[in-house]
């Protein structure tokens, strides 16, 4: 009989740790490496004996069947001893990370107090440090902390294997919310490893390498247990390890033939960024190889098409081999995985028009794969995405309409909806936002996961992602994703951190929506900071690549724009910190009402010179020279549309320093009208004088249209559009 028809028998991970003790004892399960590279390795017959020890501990410490445990661990291989002594007895784990000294415990006492915590265990080193940790917490320090330490009891017998419907509760990330605890039943966990497996062409010759956290889904269900369902090696690593020195984890892979490894887009930046620095000359024990690698999966947070470019060829030098690199798409509450490439198929990419992109249409220049691209177009009209494969066997995706559900064809953007044994239970007690996000389809009786991201298919089946539908930007009709905003923001100036800017709106007492950015800046720049400066190049590069004005840039320290347990920015929160006046020990902020203008409009000759500076910027928009823009002719014949009128509209608000309402575009559309009203004294533009001028400029224009042509005339005057 094959593993995988004795698998078919198994009804949870342990059963199969169980049989592999039993079959294959001598087989290293484990190997942990410390900061210094030393190795520590554990075989399947000690796990399952240090498993079945420490669960006969736990169950004379009456914790029974259904009862939840919060597993606060540093990362080691007692954490894998811990969990799976849970699931031995029925006891549903609750991995969380560990908090640190002097910190808030607030994310840790929402999750004690949701699932209602009968306990919390620690490994032994940690253990009594832990309760001092949580002493000043009135709901942590009533709970009992457990160490993995096992006291023999006299006389008690073996505890029973047991097992309910929930393997483990998996809380999310809370980037958008307060955590909520996911339902990860044994049956969608088993069947999103058996999915893993075909995808990835997992089997016992293979060797996993991950410095992922044990309590982050992807860290737990493929660096840990994959490897007891596949049946092989997994090289383990702190994750502070990584960030320390991540050429670290490359060399793991190098020593210990790393076949598979994965980490989130970051990662890779870091790495690349590492190899391109690498000396080639090495001596023959420093030789860094990664021609063992078959797969490297990326996930986790946004995916990069200029990142796997730039990890693949610092990569090549090394032996890196071709279709290694595999983005994919998963989430907590699909188990993990929803989609991803298997061994040797190429991984998509699109160049899109970025018009059309904001206004939610895909309209495709170019496509390609990973391996045959050699350089990125840097028009600025265009978009890149990077694919996340196909979904996963067993399962059926569907791209639907957030508002009514209604599937969508392929190349149309919608919500990513996902069906199939690797869904898991919904949420721990929380039926109604159960109810929302796990939802019944009336024609198939299909329970479909909205993962609450946007997303489309192009006509090969390929899926790829655009953004959190929560996080969304929509500004005028045009829909902005924040990841773009803050890959421009710190790529700015090489003063500010990589990955370490939140960006999301704000709405004004006017109703208008405004962009704000939290930005980290580098440690060694904070004692010159150079906030206006920084803050201009953004504003101009956003405006440039986005056509969207930055409204305000708050800079901070490093390590304070708020993210979640496994890296993830919270914009939510870091929204709501903004809002409540919490940033107010910024390093600096900037904003546009407090910019200093470039104009003035009381000067000698304002008028004259505000006609030759917007002149200026419509003949930059309409790339011709200045002296051909007709000063009196409206600015939709001289062929502005409603993305270089914001365009305009917010470089003039640059330059004077002024709030300039978009109906102003409306009311004075001429070179000579705007210019003459900005230049007029303030109490001037509010006369009767003035609206007569106003109503008669209209009026001209505007008579013979009818009143849908007048609305949507006012649209495109206000740079917006009638579809969102």
């Amino acid at each position: 009989m094959s593993d995988r028809d004795n698998r078919s028998t198994e009804d949870s991970i342990v059963t199969i740790l169980q049989s592999r003790a039993r079959l294959t004892p001598d087989r290293i399960a484990y190997g942990m490496l410390d900061s210094r590279f030393r190795l520590s390795e554990i075989t399947y017959s000690q796990l399952y004996a240090d498993v079945s020890a420490l669960a006969d501990s736990l169950a004379a410490r009456r914790l029974a069947e259904g009862d939840r445990c919060l597993l606060m661990f540093p990362q080691g291989l007692e954490f894998i001893a811990a969990f799976l002594a849970c699931l031995r007895i029925g006891v549903i784990p609750v991995p969380v990370n560990m908090p640190g000294r002097h910190k808030s415990l607030e994310r840790w006492e929402k999750i004690a107090a949701d699932c209602g915590a009968s306990c919390l265990l620690a490994d032994q080193a940690s253990a009594e440090s832990l309760q001092g940790i949580i002493s000043g917490s009135s709901v942590l320090s009533a709970l009992p902390v457990f160490s993995t330490r096992v006291e023999e009891e006299r006389g008690l017998p073996a505890a029973a294997p047991a097992r309910g419907e929930i393997a483990l509760l998996q809380y999310t990330s809370g980037s958008t919310s307060d955590p909520k605890g996911v339902r990860v039943t044994h049956l969608s966990l088993l069947n999103n490893l058996k999915q893993l497996e075909r995808k990835f062409d997992f089997g016992e010759r293979s060797v996993m390498v991950s410095w992922l956290p044990f309590y982050h889904d992807m860290g737990l269900i493929i660096g840990i247990l994959q490897g007891i369902y596949s049946g092989f090696k997994v090289i383990l690593m702190k994750p502070n390890d990584f960030m320390q020195q991540p050429l670290s984890w490359l060399r793991a892979i190098s020593r210990y033939g790393g076949t598979h490894t994965g980490a989130p887009n970051f990662a890779y930046e870091l790495a690349a960024e590492r190899l391109n620095q690498l000396e080639t000359a090495q001596t023959e024990d420093e030789a860094l190889s990664l021609r063992t690698l078959e797969r490297a999966f990326c996930g986790a947070e946004p995916i990069r098409l200029e990142t796997l470019l730039k990890f693949k060829r610092a990569a090549k030098r090394f032996g890196l081999r071709e279709n290694v690199l595999s983005p994919g798409y998963g989430l907590a509450e699909a188990s993990l995985a929803v989609s991803t490439y298997r061994p040797g198929q190429p991984v998509g990419w699109l160049r899109l028009d970025k018009r059309d992109f904001r206004l939610g249409h895909v309209n495709i220049l170019g496509r390609g794969n990973l391996e045959t691209i050699r350089e990125l177009s840097e028009e600025a009209e265009e978009v890149h995405l990077v694919g996340s494969g196909y979904v996963v066997d067993e399962h059926v995706l569907s791209i639907r309409n957030p508002e009514n559900g209604k599937e969508l064809g392929d190349g149309a953007i919608g919500e990513v909806c996902f069906a199939g044994p690797s869904v898991t239970g919904g949420y721990w007690n929380r039926p109604e936002e159960t109810s929302q996000t796990f939802w019944r389809e009336e024609d198939s009786g299909r329970v479909y996961l909205r993962t609450g991201d946007y997303g489309f298919r192009d006509a090969n089946g390929e899926l790829y992602i655009t953004g959190r539908i929560k996080d969304l930007i929509i500004v005028r009709g045009m829909n902005y994703y924040p990841q773009d905003i803050e890959r421009i923001s710190f790529l700015s100036d090489p003063a500010l951190r990589p990955d370490g800017a939140a960006a999301f709106s704000v709405e004004t007492e006017e109703g208008e929506e405004r962009v704000v950015v939290i930005q980290e800046v580098e440690r060694t720049a904070i004692r010159g900071a150079a906030c206006g400066r920084w803050a201009r190049q953004i504003r101009q590069r956003v405006l440039r690549e986005l056509e969207l004005m930055v409204d305000t840039v708050v800079f901070v320290p490093p390590m304070q724009v708020p993210r979640t347990t496994s890296g993830k920015i919270r914009r939510g929160r870091a929204k709501a910190m903004y809002l409540s006046g919490e940033w107010d020990r910024a390093i600096g902020v900037d904003s546009r009402s407090d910019s200093e203008p470039l104009l003035s409009l009381d000067r000698h000759g304002g008028e004259a010179a505000l006609a030759d500076f917007i002149a200026g910027l419509i003949a930059e928009q309409l790339a011709v020279p200045a002296d051909e823009v007709d000063r009196n002719a409206p600015f939709m014949e001289l062929g502005l549309n409603s993305a270089m009128s914001l365009s305009v509209r917010y470089s003039l608000e640059q330059a004077l320093g002024v709030h300039i309402p978009a109906t102003l575009l409306f009311n004075y559309n001429t070179v000579t009208q705007m210019s003459r009203h900005l230049a007029a004294p303030s109490d001037s533009r509010n006369s009767p004088e003035a609206a007569a001028e106003r109503k008669t400029a209209s009026d001209t224009e505007l008579d013979d249209l009818s009143e849908d042509e007048l609305l949507e005339r006012l649209r495109y005057e206000l740079g917006g559009t009638n579809h969102v």
